[in-house]
Parts: structure tokens; C-alpha cells; sequence
């Protein structure tokens, strides 16, 4: 609702320069502190109030914010791995891709707001904004706010990363794979055994990614689902789900392949971080040179560990 003015300056975490870093908080703070109540808002009393306390005359404020929008707005148009976190915030409620414009025609409000010299209701902005996107307004507020809390959360981890603990769960969609090459790949015609190998897939990358996290300075430790209780308190829930497996190569040499999707979650606030496709091929664990399929699933492991501390360290 009255969050419109506070989703423009998601770029105030997202995208900070070291120049800007104190200016972007200080607005960051004073527009929750504004819109943290349920009362109306309107953009004189904010506009006034910002300028008042960064002490920047309210021309150039307005400039700036104009900026910060332009900002957002170019990481929409490139997609950048900020744009396609922040769009995954409305989850399950609103999909990405109504996220999306939801954020474009925020940007469009705001920047009639701080181009006029009228003085406007806030929520007025984010119920137009709603309409054109397709999105109810109670589901945009929610969005907006959830939107919020995953921005302060990106701030202070950009600022202070610590080891970090992990909560890891897994499961297989159905999928078909060919038998042909699991029989040449384990040197078999029992299609009993080759079956029983790719079963389940998550049930051996699951183990394999809790045994080998923790080999990464910025996890310090990770737990299957499984093995959790009332005890184990994780910043981070990561989910791998299995779409697909199969073989890439040469019958000389097949290499396995596993396609995955991957959601990171935070522990506390349930903010969505990553949900993207993963898809692994072996280099060094082919027919060739191995006769299971261990060392595959320990290559896949590694693979995603690095992909989720890239992830992490950003």
C-alpha cells in the first residue's frame, strides 16, 4: 500500500555505491519508520521529512530518488540476480513473472510522485500499480513488505558475512531414463540393479552435499532434513529437487548428468533467495574411468556447494 515510496529504494541494499552507502540507509530507515503504522501516508510529509533529515534540499532529493528508481528499473531490463531474487518475494502468492511488472508500474507511480508538485496518497500509487499488474492489493502490500524484509536482510549480510548454517532437504520428480546407457555405463543386462541406481537420485546427492558444505569456509555447518529436530535453528533451508538424469557422450565414455531445481530459503523470515534450474555434467566421472556412480554424485555435491557459497558470498 503506502510501501510504494519504500520499494523504490530496494536499489538502496541492492545496488549500493560506497559514495551513496550512508545516504541509501538513512532513507532506508526513515521510510520504515514512516510506513511501519497503518496510517495514511502521503508524499509531501515523507518528501519533507527525508529532505529534513539527510539535509539534501527536496530538488536534488527528488533526483536522486528518480535515480534509485532508473536504477531498479535497469536491472529489470537485464535481469540481473538481484532483479531475479527480489522478483521470488511474493512466493506462492504472486508469481515472478506479476512480481515483475508489479515492481515496473511501482517505478512508473513513483516517479510521477517525485516529478509533480502535488502532494499524494501513497496508497493511491500502489493500488494503481496493483491494478495494472494483475496483483490484488492486500497481496501487494505483503509482497512490498516481504520484499523489505529480504532487502535489510541482503544489507546486513552484505555488510558483516559470517559462517552459516545450513538445513538441506531433497526429493525426485518422476522422470524416465533410458536403460540403454545405464547398461553400458555399469557393464550389466540386470535392469533391476541399473533401475535401483538412479532411484530416488536426491537420496544420494543429499548425503553427499551434507558430508561436503561444510569444506566451504562460509558454511559452518549442514544438517539433512531428516536428521533435524527442535535443536537445530538454520539460517538457511536449502531444497535440491531432481527433474532429470541422464547420459551425454560417447558409448566409449558416457558422462552422467543430473538436472536439478534449487531453492534457497531464509530460516527466519522464509524470504525466497535462489529458485533456479541446475544441471551437472561429469568431467571426470564417466564410463571410462568408473564403474558406479559414487563419484558422480560426490562431483554434483561439490558442484552445487560451489553454487550455493558463489551465492552467498555476493
Amino acid at each position: 500500500m503506502k510501501k510504494l515510496l519504500i520499494l523504490l529504494f530496494l536499489p538502496a541494499t541492492l545496488f549500493a555505491q560506497s559514495d551513496e552507502d550512508r545516504f541509501r540507509h538513512d532513507t532506508f530507515i526513515a521510510l520504515y519508520e514512516t510506513f511501519v503504522t497503518e496510517e495514511p501516508a502521503h508524499s509531501a510529509e515523507l518528501l519533507s521529512r527525508l529532505s529534513r533529515e539527510s539535509r539534501i534540499p527536496e530538488k536534488e532529493l527528488r533526483t536522486r530518488l528518480i535515480a534509485l528508481i532508473d536504477t531498479l528499473e535497469k536491472e529489470r531490463k537485464t535481469k540481473s540476480d538481484h532483479w531475479k531474487t527480489l522478483i521470488l518475494q511474493g512466493e506462492p502468492d504472486i508469481n515472478p513473472k506479476r512480481a515483475g511488472k508489479l515492481l515496473h508500474y511501482l517505478g512508473v507511480e513513483g516517479r510521477k510522485i517525485l516529478k509533480g508538485e502535488n502532494d499524494y496518497l501513497l496508497d493511491n500509487g500502489v493500488r494503481k500499480a496493483a491494478r495494472k499488474s494483475k496483483v490484488p492489493f492486500f497481496q501487494s502490500r505483503n509482497y512490498i513488505l516481504r520484499s523489505l524484509d529480504w532487502a535489510l536482510a541482503d544489507d546486513a549480510g552484505n555488510q558483516h558475512k559470517e559462517a552459516v548454517g545450513l538445513l538441506v532437504g531433497g526429493h525426485s520428480n518422476r522422470f524416465e531414463v533410458s536403460l540403454d546407457p545405464l547398461f553400458i555405463f555399469f557393464d550389466t543386462q540386470d535392469e533391476e540393479f541399473v533401475r535401483e541406481q538412479v532411484r530416488e537420485v536426491q537420496r544420494f546427492i543429499i548425503p553427499a552435499m551434507v558430508r561436503r558444505l561444510p569444506e566451504s569456509e562460509r558454511i559452518l555447518w549442514a544438517v539433512r532434513e531428516r536428521e533435524s529436530n527442535a535443536l537445530v535453528v538454520p539460517d538457511y533451508h536449502l531444497a535440491v529437487g531432481v527433474d532429470n538424469f541422464n547420459f551425454t557422450g560417447s558409448n566409449v565414455d558416457l558422462k552422467p548428468c543430473v538436472e536439478l531445481s534449487v531453492a534457497l530459503t531464509t530460516w527466519e523470515s522464509k524470504s525466497r533467495l535462489i529458485q533456479e534450474p541446475f544441471k551437472f555434467c561429469s568431467e571426470t566421472s564417466g564410463s571410462a574411468n568408473a564403474s558406479d556412480l559414487a563419484p558422480f554424485w560426490n562431483e554434483a555435491a561439490d558442484a552445487l556447494r560451489e553454487y550455493i557459497v558463489e551465492f552467498l558470498a555476493r
